[in-house]
């Protein structure tokens, strides 16, 4: 990360469903968000597993990032970094290129691979 990017801060609370899917909700400042959202400048944001989840024996394992619109392909803004022994990732976007991008998290819980629905993130220019 770098001093000119702007930092997010999210706070990601996992449920199993009735359904045995995981349910994420996400918050800012206890405000919930929906996770995604438009980027407009190169952007950190920093998923952090709520201690009720963590105490669950959720953990992210990683993120899969992929283009929405194959005509305007931002993808490839996008890295991942895991850390915290699985209590954090970091989805840094350089904004290098407008479009959406599909933003799902891995996740696993006693040794079962569980996905996030897509929080869309939208690159747009500064104007």
């Amino acid at each position: 990360m770098n001093n000119t990017q702007e930092l997010i801060h999210f706070t990601v609370n996992i449920v199993l469903g009735s359904d045995d899917e995981a349910n994420f909700t996400y918050s800012i400042d206890g405000k919930e968000v929906t996770g995604g959202g438009v980027v407009r400048t190169e952007t950190a944001g920093i998923y952090s597993l709520d201690e009720t989840t963590i105490e669950n024996g959720f953990l992210f394992t990683g993120a899969t990032i992929t283009d929405v619109d194959k005509e305007t392909p931002c993808a490839q803004n996008f890295s991942f970094k895991v850390s915290d022994n699985g209590r954090k990732i970091t989805i840094i976007d350089t904004d290098e290129n407008p479009g959406t991008a599909c933003l799902i998290f891995n996740v696993e819980c006693n040794g079962t691979a569980y996905e996030s629905t897509d929080p869309q993130v939208e690159n747009r220019d500064e104007n």
